[in-house]
């Protein structure tokens, strides 16, 4: 497995302690932001190798962080988790996540799908899509 630094961006406290837990066993570095706004702020000022956000936070919730970070970085690799909303999963494909999924999870699916999205390359669609 590929040891990275993960950037965990989620509102509640229990998913950001749960998802500590699996990747750190795994030799991974691992930041935490409760907020999209926090998340921004770390993402400027650190190297991440993967961005994992929920996507149902309030204020700047993960759709809008995930497109936030794609004009800062358009080779961030993302990765989308929610709870209450996966029918948006194809909507943060669509922005530039590389990989989703549901919780709850298993700490086993993490770090398969983690791995997965590492050994990712992110190419962005070509630019007359987005038109």
């Amino acid at each position: 497995m590929i040891v990275a630094r993960i950037l965990v961006v989620d509102d509640e406290e229990a998913d950001r302690a749960h998802g500590r837990a699996v990747l750190e066993s795994a030799g991974h570095e691992v930041l935490f932001a409760p907020s999209g706004e926090a998340a921004l702020r770390i993402y400027a000022k650190q190297a991440v190798d993967l961005v994992i956000t929920d996507l149902a936070m309030p204020n700047l919730n993960g759709l809008r962080l995930i497109e936030q970070i794609r004009e800062r970085d358009g080779r961030a690799l993302i990765m989308a988790v929610s709870g209450v909303s996966p029918e948006q999963f194809d909507r943060a494909q669509a922005l530039g996540a590389v990989a989703t999924m549901a919780k709850p999870f298993s700490p086993e699916e993490l770090l398969r799908v983690v791995s997965d999205a590492l050994a990712t390359t992110y190419s962005p669609p070509p630019d007359d899509l987005w038109r």
